[in-house]
This record gives C-alpha cells, structure tokens and sequence, in this order.
C-alpha cells in the first residue's frame, strides 16, 4: 500500500510502497495490542532464506537487532507448511490486487 508521510522512509527507501503483514499468532496480536497500534517490523530472516520459527534459528542475526523478544515458536519445524513464504498481494491500485509474490517454500 502507500506509504503515508508519517513513516520513516528509511523502512523502504527504494518504493512509496510498505507491506503490511496480518499475523495470526496470539503474542503478535497481545504485543500490537499492547504498544496500541502496529508496528514497523522484518521477517527474522534474510531474504530468500528459510522462515525462522524460533528466535534461536537467527542468532547469527542478533548483533544487528536493537531487540529481540522470545514469543515462543510459531509452528511445528517438522512441518514444510510453516516454513512458506508469506503470500505478497498488491492493493495500491483503489479496487485493484495483483499477487506479486505466491506463497513459497523457503526450505
């Protein structure tokens, strides 16, 4: 979607564009909740690499974070399902959606 003028336009330098991400996962709602709004994340992994499903999967990430919390996993890592790249949808356009990305196995 658009980024508003509010943002810090260092989170995506390159587009006007910002994703925003639902998350379905109880800690994430309670902390949202909590800071009374959303808030300005990334994915703890680097791109094209495997979705984590614990904070102990990005330790080599660590020294470059200004926190981490541990919320507990996020799903089963036996299960190839958890670890799919997040469906990425285009909503720019009013009364428009373009997939830009599928959902897709990072193993």
């Amino acid at each position: 979607m658009e980024r508003s003028e509010e943002l810090n336009k260092d989170l995506n330098p390159f587009t006007p564009l910002v994703g925003i991400r639902i998350p379905d996962h109880a800690f994430m709602l309670d902390l949202a909740q909590m800071f009374g709004g959303p808030l300005a994340l990334t994915s703890a992994n680097l791109s094209s690499q495997a979705s984590s499903l614990s904070v102990e999967e990005f330790q080599d990430l660590w020294p470059h974070l200004s926190l981490v919390i541990d919320g507990g996993p996020i799903g089963d890592s036996q299960s190839p399902e958890c670890r799919l790249g997040s469906t990425v949808v285009d909503l720019s356009v009013p009364g428009k959606f373009g997939i830009i990305r599928p959902a897709i196995s990072q193993s």
